[in-house]
Order: C-alpha cells, then structure tokens, then sequence
C-alpha cells in the first residue's frame, strides 16, 4: 500500500482578494513609483510585498506587522498559486514590511499621492465609473502614544473621537459617488484645523479625475470663503452648508421670516405623490468676492443659497427643545427655598444652561419673610418675661415660559442655508438635498478605518512615514471593499435580481445591496489540499457552491482562480 502525506491550508477569499489587487494594478502602480529594491533585498518586489500585506489586512481584520510572516507560512501554496511565483514566509518579516511603509509614507518624496493618483485614474477607465460628484471629509483618530516632542502627526487637538486628554492625527478621505471610493487619502498632526485641508485633497481628485467640473460635497468646514472661491477660481462645483457663525444665522433669520421666494416642496427621487414631502425650501442669489491671497487676484461670481428646512430635523428641534424647558422647570422646581438669593440665582442659572434654555423661560424671585416671637434668657414664661422676635427671609423661585421666544424658535426651526456655485439645470433644489443625504459614504469608508474590518487602532507604530505608509495601503484595502460592492451591485441592478445565502441562520433572506464583508465571508470554508506520495504530488480543492460561483460571476472574477495546482510549487 502506498503511504502518502496530506497536509491542508485555508484559502477563503484569498484568491478573489489577490486577482482584484492585481486588476488594480496595485503591485505593478507601487514598483513603478518606488523604483527597484535595494540589491540586498530579495524574493518579492515592493508591490508584490504590499499587495499582499493588503489581502492580509482585509482576510485577517489587521494590520500588525509582526504576525504576517506566520500567516504567510500557512498560506505560502496559496499565495505563490495566486501570484504564479514561488512565495517565501520570509518574505513578509516585519522588518521588510516595516521598511516598505517607510518608503510608501516617504514625507520628503510623498510617493502615496503619485500612486493613488495613477491607481485612481486606471480604476477609472477600468470599471468606467461615473466622476460627476465627489466627497471630501475629515476624521480624527485617538492613540495612546506619548511621544517626547510635538513635532509628529501625534499631537493634541479637537478630538472627534471625544478624547481630548489623547494625542491624535488627522486622515481626510476624498471619495467618489456612487460607492464612496477613495481617490485621495491623507494623513496630517492632530493640530489642525479641517478648513485648510480641503484645497489639497480636491486638486488631488482633480488629478485623479482628469478635470475640475465636478461637483464637490463637503460639510460645513468647506463651505469657508477660501475654499468656495479656489473652488470657484479653478471652474469646480461645490455644495456645502454654511456654518452658523458671523452673518449666516442673520441672513438665515430674515430669509426665513420674509422668504423672498415661495418655499417649494422637496420630495425625493422615488417618493410617492401622496407621501408627505421632506421639507420645503427657496433660493436665493449671493454675490460673492474672494482674493487669492498667493496671487492676489480678484474672484467673483453669484452663489446660489439654497434656504431649506428639514421636516423631520425641524420636529426633532421643537421636541427636543419642549423636552429640555419640562426637564428644566422639573429641576427648578425641586430647589428648596434659600436665605442666599445669590447661591439660589446660581444654582437655577447652572440648570438653565445645562438643559440649554436660557432664553425661553423666565425666572422671577419672590421673598418670604417668616416672625417667630421668642422669649430671652432661661425660665419660666410669664406676663413680664422678655421676648424678641426674630425674622426670617427666605427666596422661591418660579419660572415661566417665554412664549414669543419659543414661537420664534419653532418658526426657525430645521433650516438650513446651503451654499452652492453649480447652475439650476445642473443641481436643482430637490437634487441638492438629495445628493447631500448621501453625505453618509465618506463617513461608512472612515467607519471602516477606525472600528470595521480594517481598523486603524490600536496603533502601535511610532515613525511618522510608517503610518502614513499603513494608511495608504489601507486605503488601498478601502478601494478594494467598495469596488466589490459596486462591481456586485451594478452588475444585480442589470439583471433585476437579489442574492440570497450571504445572512448566517438566514438563508432565505434576498437583497440587491450586498455588502463587500459578507460577499467575502461567503468564501470562508474552501480549503486546499496538498497530496504527496514517495513518486508524485497533487492538490484538491473544496468545490465551489452554488453561491460561491454566482458571486464571482458578479464580481466578474473566473472561476479559475480557484483551480487546484497542477503542480508542487517550489517555495524554497
């Protein structure tokens, strides 16, 4: 009988992971901008390094750089299956992996931005995705490092995360609609402030897209002047909302009370005649004028404000508000009478500013005064015993509702005033408010950087370029996660289907919106075997399943990627 030696190894998603990276041309885009390797290295490329490093982040839900080499040594057939070349263990050590995120995050030569751009415009042509509207948002991300200088990306500043007693950096994310796919990722010191970083990540997108005239959403901290008038200056699109400081809640005020155009109805795309509308809203023609402070060159132009009031915002406002007036009459109800009006007028302040209602109620003091008549000295009482009468002055507080304020209030609120340079048959009313409720995308691809499947933290790196390296490839990651998505989504809405089995302990449940996580997931039991015998060797795999292979036609990857070796791979 002949004795032979069988020996196994998961594969998952690798194969899928592995032909997406190099469709983006992930490796190829890499060596080209880094350049060869130093002669002493050997075995894999730089690129070959990071695509890898890549898959190993989105199967294994990490970047820590020292346990890559032992996940490699379990899946070196696969690997050197995957790439058509034999793979080494040795080639993922931590201290290669350490030097590649140095050379990626280089801060004197910024290689990440050449390669995100020629990544971008290649997954572009390749997937012919739509440029008309992109994203650019901002986040903060906590670690617990203490550096000896503030000199690093690790400093103190605005905490998002509500850290402050935390250091922090700043990663701002440029996205492209429909998918939220990154075009242009970024990492500065935790310091700054959101304002100045738009202008850059937009002429990256700029870069990537190959034209300025797309329209760019943003939050309120691109709406500053500067911003709108660069913008503006180089023939881009922007809608923003303006932030409620200096003359915007005057403006908004007045508009409001006094529109000077007949509010119109918003309904969404797809919403029914009958259902109740959104919100209303009007516009209104702003002049605008801003200098470029490098060239000092006059800008120009006539801004379209759109006025639009949020119905479902606007209850919430008058809600909340009634809620926290009932809190506050509760609490200052509860005080006690007191012989200090003073501390009594502090403490009733201190529980109108904790519930925020300051301005709409009224507080009145009224002084009680109490005589008690006493005898003086010790003894019996009697017709000619000495008294004294002593009174006592004590304060209650009573409130009362401001009525006209909280009319006031109430008429104002849920209206918001939108800033936008794109033309009427470009970016109606109803599609601005439309386009800005899909502000979402960003933040779902920051989601997924600071707690999803490719987190960030914990952070233990400690040179600045590495962590600009790490998140690069992570970007990268982020790329393949929503590429997987829309390829799979777009490719259900031409045929009108759903897809079912991707929901543990619900298979009957359909959906046409699959996410790229559980797309994935549905590839976690395909092991590879290895057979070998005294005079020969061969592999099996675990046979694809009827939703395994259905997802790959969505994903528009051939099933050969999963074929079994034909033969032993020499991994040295």
């Amino acid at each position: 009988m002949t004795e032979f030696k069988t020996t196994s190894e998961r594969i998952d998603d690798l194969p899928v992971l592995i032909y997406w990276l190099k469709n983006m041309q992930v490796d190829a885009t890499i060596d080209r901008v880094l350049g060869p390797p130093h002669g002493n290295w050997e075995g894999l490329s730089y690129g070959e390094v990071a695509l890898v490093f890549v898959a190993y982040g989105v199967m294994g839900c990490t970047h820590f750089l020292s346990p890559m080499q032992e996940w490699a040594h379990k899946h070196v057939q696969s690997l050197s299956h995957a790439l058509g070349q034999p793979v080494r263990a040795a080639d993922f050590t931590d201290d290669r992996l350490g030097i590649l995120l140095s050379h990626l995050g280089d801060e004197a030569t910024h290689p990440g931005e050449q390669i995100e751009q020629e990544l971008g415009q290649h997954v572009l042509r390749a997937y012919a995705l739509p440029t008309d509207t992109a994203r650019i948002d901002m986040t903060t991300v906590s670690v617990h490092h203490r550096p000896g200088d503030d000199n690093g990306l690790m400093r103190f500043g605005h905490s998002k995360d509500h850290r402050p007693d935390l250091r922090q950096f700043k990663a701002t994310l440029g996205t492209l609609d429909p998918v939220g796919l990154p075009l242009a990722t970024a990492v500065v010191s935790g310091e700054q402030a959101d304002d100045p970083l738009y202008v850059p990540v937009w002429e990256r997108l700029v870069a990537a897209i190959g034209r300025p005239d797309f329209l760019t959403v943003g939050d309120c901290k691109l709406a500053s002047l500067a911003n709108r008038g660069h913008l503006q200056s180089r023939r881009g699109f922007y809608l923003a909302p303006l932030p409620l400081t200096g003359n915007t809640p005057t403006e908004l005020q007045k508009w409001v009370l006094k529109p000077p155009a007949v509010p119109q109805a918003i309904r969404l795309p797809g919403q029914a005649p009958t259902e109740p509308p959104v919100g209303v809203g009007f516009e209104v023609a702003v002049e605008c004028l801003w200098q470029d402070p490098e060239t000092q060159a006059r800008v120009t132009w006539t801004e379209r404000r759109l006025i639009v009031q949020s119905e479902a915002h606007a209850q919430r406002q008058r809600t909340g508000l009634r809620e926290r007036l009932t809190k506050a009459e509760t609490a200052v109800r509860g005080l006690k009478s007191a012989t200090d009006r003073v501390a009594l007028e502090q403490r009733v302040q201190a529980i109108l500013a904790r519930h925020n209602v300051t301005d709409y109620l009224d507080v009145s003091y009224t002084e009680q005064v109490a005589c008690q008549t006493r005898y003086v000295g010790r003894g019996r009482p009697g017709p000619t015993r000495p008294t004294q009468t002593i009174e006592t002055h004590t304060w209650a507080v009573k409130t009362k509702r401001q009525r006209a304020a909280i009319n006031h209030f109430n008429r104002l609120a849920g209206w918001r005033q939108y800033a936008t340079n794109a033309p009427a048959v470009r970016l109606s009313l109803t599609g601005a408010v439309n386009c800005y409720r899909q502000e979402w995308q960003p933040e779902h691809g920051f989601h997924r950087l600071k707690g999803g499947l490719l987190a960030i933290t914990p952070l233990f790196l400690k040179d600045d370029n590495r962590i600009r390296g790490l998140l690069l490839l992570l970007g990268i990651a982020l790329r393949v996660l929503t590429l997987t998505e829309f390829v799979a989504r777009r490719n259900l809405a031409a045929t009108g289907e759903t897809l079912k089995g991707l929901y543990a302990g619900n298979p009957n449940r359909a959906t046409n919106q699959p996410t790229a996580e559980r797309l994935l997931k549905a590839f976690h039991d395909l092991t590879l075997y290895r057979h070998e015998s005294p005079t020969d060797s061969w592999y099996e795999l675990t046979e694809l399943s009827p939703l395994q292979r259905r997802i790959l036609q969505l994903l528009e990857v051939p099933e050969s990627v999963y074929a079994a070796p034909s033969a032993l791979i020499d991994t040295g």
